[in-house]
């Protein structure tokens, strides 16, 4: 039996533990697979419909104490006989000793963009009173022009690739970049291209209301959501049938909500976290997202498994891929002018009935490209060639 496990922080929180409940229970319901999940903390109310029943759930330190966090993963991996250890995300400190105490195997799941950690670089040294201080007393002229947080980025990259047995990326255009700046042959390395998955929707809606929809992290960094509220302010008198729905919760909730009140927005709603969002994409005719960075955005795999027409800019490969062609399933803008993704607001509102229909049925086409059954056997057969190496 082949045991696996994946390593998280909060569990289940966002995009990447969703794919980890998908890819465990499918592995779970082969005989000769055994799944753990190894997280900081856990939501326990939220692991319903059967979501911790095939797998087995153990807690961890938090990464804010690494060395006895890595203590406890090194002795999980012994008691617990793992053969394959998932770190999703990143690396954790400490892997390559454990790695010379055990005889697993490891893999980095990066979950983002390739080297998206130079937007959290820059994000982190604004973070704080004392920070932000900093920031313009020293940081400011050193990060600016983003030289020096890619170089970060590559390096930790770099280090997540060199400790790692296998280091999967999102789309083949994910594996390119990466192999390109770390100065490798995409050919002979082990970067694999492994996409997320998304479920296939029974009785999809084609009837939809006129609702332009955000799911998401209230993190404003990442997700700009500033710029959607914005955007809604340029249109909002030219789509007066039109309301725009906003749902999740962070860190920047009240900020954004702030921010909408001083724009004097109207037919905007702040719905918060939903532990089920499956009624707002069956109603919803758009799902906008205006985000800084992406990797495989689900929520716009989400709305195409739904019917919704897709709207994003176009910040990424992955974002580029989930979406073409272009105005077939969805609607890719140039990153990051606000203005022309206002225009495509405005086109799709615009738009008939049968026009606007052709656009949801591609959409629902599009989902296919990483159903459960293809994307699921990927993983599996990295596992199992993960194993015969072992």
């Amino acid at each position: 039996m082949l045991k696996v496990a994946f390593l998280h922080n909060y569990f289940p929180s966002g995009g990447a533990e969703r794919v980890t409940i998908d890819v465990a229970n499918y592995l779970s319901a082969y005989k000769e697979y055994k799944v753990y999940v190894y997280a900081s903390k856990i939501a326990w109310p939220l692991m319903t419909d059967g979501g911790g029943r095939n797998f087995i759930l153990r807690k961890i330190p938090t990464q804010a104490i690494s060395a006895r966090r890595a203590r406890m993963v090194e002795r999980l991996i012994i008691d617990d006989g793992i053969d394959v250890l998932v770190q999703v995300v990143k690396a954790i400190p400490g892997i390559e000793r454990i790695k010379a105490r055990t005889s697993v195997k490891t893999i980095v799941a990066c979950h983002g963009e390739p080297f998206w950690q130079r937007y959290a670089i820059v994000h982190r040294r604004q973070s704080g009173i004392f920070r932000k201080l900093m920031w313009n007393l020293f940081n400011k002229r050193r990060y600016e022009d983003g030289t020096l947080a890619m170089r970060m980025a590559i390096s930790r990259t770099q280090r997540d690739y060199d400790t790692s047995d296998a280091y999967t990326v999102l789309c083949e255009s994910y594996k390119q970049e990466t192999a390109s700046a770390l100065g490798i042959d995409s050919e002979y390395s082990h970067i694999y291209a492994i996409e997320n998955s998304e479920r296939p929707v029974d009785c999809v809606n084609y009837c939809k209301e006129n609702i332009i929809l955000f799911v998401g992290r209230f993190e404003n960094w990442s997700k700009r959501i500033d710029r959607l509220l914005r955007i809604w302010q340029t249109v909002q008198w030219n789509m007066c049938d039109w309301k725009l729905v906003l749902v999740g919760d962070g860190a920047d909730w009240y900020r954004m909500k702030r921010l909408a009140e001083e724009l004097h927005l109207e037919r905007v709603s702040f719905d918060g976290r939903r532990d089920d969002v499956s009624e707002y994409y069956r109603r919803a005719s758009v799902v906008a997202l205006t985000s800084e960075t992406e990797g495989w955005p689900l929520a716009l795999t989400e709305g195409q498994a739904h019917g919704c027409i897709c709207v994003a800019f176009g910040c990424t490969s992955g974002v580029k891929d989930v979406l073409s062609p272009d105005g077939e399933c969805g609607f890719v803008v140039p990153a990051f002018d606000e203005y022309k993704y206002a225009e495509t607001l405005l086109r799709i509102a615009a738009m008939t009935d049968e026009e606007r229909l052709r656009i949801r049925k591609g959409s629902v086409v599009k989902r296919r490209e990483y159903a459960p059954e293809i994307i699921y056997e990927k993983w599996r057969l990295l596992l199992d060639e993960l194993c015969m190496k072992k």
